[in-house]
């Protein structure tokens, strides 16, 4: 009964250690040329320095924050992968 016992708590430590190491696991970096500073976005300044028409910032910063992370990135230069809003 005392194995079980232990075999539980140990199996309840184990449960509890991965789920904090899950919460706790750091999120991706964006890493892309023009994103000169290193603040995980590009904003416009860089996006024209890069060589990109300033006209396209604006339509692939999608949230308006003025940078264009990682995802919008994505979306903006692969439309293809984006999937369909239903």
């Amino acid at each position: 009964m005392r194995k079980i016992a232990l075999a539980l708590a140990a199996l309840s430590t184990l449960a509890a250690a991965s789920g904090a190491h899950a919460q706790a696991k750091p999120a991706g970096k964006f890493i892309h040329p023009a994103n000169l500073n290193k603040d995980q976005k590009i904003d416009k300044a860089e996006w024209v320095k890069y060589g990109q028409p300033a006209a396209d910032f604006t339509k692939a910063d999608a949230n308006k924050d003025g940078g264009v992370d990682g995802p919008e990135w994505v979306n903006f230069s692969h439309p293809e992968m984006v999937k369909p809003k239903s």
